[in-house]
């Protein structure tokens, strides 16, 4: 039986560089520059595009020791290992973005998690307040993150991606503001669950 594509690569499904672009559009960067991270870099194609030609620290972590290689080459900054091994100062950088492997993980003996919400729950942390979140994940998966998009985000969009590789995949792209400690505990029940 033939496994699916994205399997045989580790969950590892790349953003197309059409996308990157896209999103690229959508920002805007401070003069005074920014520390960005991808904690599931890959080839670092896509950090390396949507932070083009702007003045900033980009990092990457990547668990394939190929990819790492070809990251270092795009980007500089990559730790070669497993995201949830790394450990990282929390509100440490300005830009997360996170196209996490789509896939889930064994629980022990409950029931298997989604590493997409998996890799949101490790790295949001380490975004700053007023950061921004770049989230490229299959739509099915919103739900899944969504609590903690709602609690420690502001302003988030929800964008379909059309490229045909994205659709193939059903992506989105989310993107959202981190939420200060201050307005995170403001928030009531009802808000949350709105």
């Amino acid at each position: 039986m033939a496994r699916p594509q994205g399997k045989l690569r580790m969950g590892y499904v790349p953003l197309p560089d059409g996308e990157a672009r896209h999103i690229r559009q959508d920002l805007i960067f401070p003069v005074s520059g920014f520390a960005a991270l991808d904690p599931c870099v890959g080839e670092g194609r896509a950090l390396e595009l949507i932070t083009k030609n702007e003045t900033g620290h980009r990092y990457g972590i990547e668990l394939d020791a190929y990819r790492a290689f070809q990251a270092r080459e795009k980007i500089g900054k990559v730790i070669y290992g497993d995201c949830f091994d790394v450990e990282c100062r929390a509100e440490s950088f300005s830009l997360l973005y996170l196209n996490p492997p789509y896939d889930s993980a064994a629980n022990g003996d409950g029931p298997s998690e989604r590493l997409e919400a998996l890799f949101l729950q490790h790295t949001y942390r380490w975004l700053k307040p007023g950061g921004v979140l770049i989230l490229v994940i299959p739509v099915a998966q919103l739900a899944v993150c969504g609590n903690r998009l709602s609690v420690q985000f502001k302003e988030v969009e929800v964008c379909r991606l059309s490229d045909p590789e994205s659709v193939r995949y059903k992506q989105i792209v989310v993107f959202g503001l981190r939420r200060t400690r201050r307005k995170r505990e403001r928030l009531s029940d009802w808000e949350i669950s709105r």
